[in-house]
C-alpha cells in the first residue's frame, strides 16, 4: 500500500497566524485553496470533514475562522485537523498503511490508499496526491 502526501491542486502564498486555539489572522493575502498548510497548522474544507469523521482515533478536528483585519472580512469553511501520527522520512517504508490512515510531517499530512480514495469521493479536483515524499526536494 503506498502512502500520499496531500496539497491543494493549486498552490497559494496565502499565510496564516494562529491567534489562539481555532482562529487564525491572515498575514499574507492570496486565494483560499481547499487545504492551507503550516508547521503550525492543517486546515481543510468543512467539505471533507465528513472523511475525518471516521478518524478520530487519529485526528482531532475543529472548526477553524479566518480573519482578514484589513477587508474586515472572516473565513468559516475550514476545519484545523490535529492529527496524531507523525511520520518522516525513516519511518515512511515502514508504517503500516492499509486502511483508513493519516500522517503529518512539519504541518503537511499523508495518508493511505484507502483514505485517499474517500478525499476523491468528496471531490476529484481539488487535492493532488504525490507518493511518499517525492515533492519534497532533498527529503
Amino acid at each position: 500500500m503506498n502512502i500520499w502526501n496531500i496539497q491543494s491542486s493549486e498552490p497559494t502564498s496565502l499565510m496564516l497566524w494562529r491567534t489562539d486555539n481555532s482562529n487564525f489572522r491572515l498575514t499574507i493575502r492570496d486565494e483560499y485553496k481547499p487545504l492551507l498548510t503550516n508547521s503550525d497548522y492543517t486546515l481543510i474544507d468543512k467539505k471533507y470533514s465528513e472523511v475525518f469523521k471516521n478518524l478520530l482515533d487519529q485526528v482531532t478536528m475543529h472548526d477553524a475562522k479566518v480573519y482578514d483585519l484589513n477587508m474586515k472580512t472572516e473565513n468559516d469553511n475550514y476545519i484545523e485537523l490535529k492529527i496524531h501520527n507523525t511520520i518522516d522520512v525513516d519511518t515512511i517504508g515502514i508504517k503500516e498503511s492499509s486502511g483508513l490512515k493519516i500522517w503529518v510531517y512539519d504541518g503537511h499530512p499523508f495518508v493511505s490508499d484507502d483514505l485517499k480514495i474517500d478525499l476523491l469521493k468528496v471531490n476529484a479536483v481539488d487535492l493532488n496526491f504525490t507518493i511518499g515524499f517525492s515533492n519534497f526536494g532533498g527529503k
